[in-house]
């Protein structure tokens, strides 16, 4: 009987155990598939910018038209137009406008090639994610 209890605690205690789990850190690491994804999905491109250009859209509902020509440019919004100095900031990406009349914005940033956000007063994009504008011409 007593071996019959022994055997009995033995067995509890090597049931009780606590397994020791493996984790797969595999998901901690980028594979090469991922990787390569990534490269073709990113927004990212050595593409150099081309500052020269016609584009048009909106900003809050009034139709912008810019015209770039490398360090120049040309605005017609509300019937009326605007000239001035463009100025390349940072990497290029983001650029100043200084126009001799007074317009709502004075920033933009590119997206890529072929769009240009309008930025706000403080820098930022509008909420609702409008205020872009479309090469319509190089």
């Amino acid at each position: 009987m007593r071996n019959l209890y022994i055997l009995f605690i033995v067995i509890t205690l090597f049931s009780c155990k606590t397994k020791n789990e493996v984790v797969d850190k595999s998901s901690d690491a980028l594979s090469h598939e991922d990787v390569v994804s990534l490269e073709k999905t990113s927004l990212f491109s050595n593409e150099a910018i081309v500052y020269e250009g016609t584009f048009e859209g909106k900003y809050f509902g009034d139709k912008v038209v810019l015209k770039l020509a490398d360090t120049k440019f040309t605005i017609d919004y509300k019937n009326k137009t605007y000239n001035g100095d463009l100025f390349k900031k940072e990497d290029g990406s983001l650029m100043e406008i200084e126009a001799k009349k007074k317009l709502p914005f004075q920033f933009f940033r590119w997206s890529d090639n072929t769009e240009i956000m309008i930025l706000n007063e403080d820098g930022t994009a509008d909420e609702n994610g409008e205020n872009y504008l479309t090469r319509v011409s190089n």
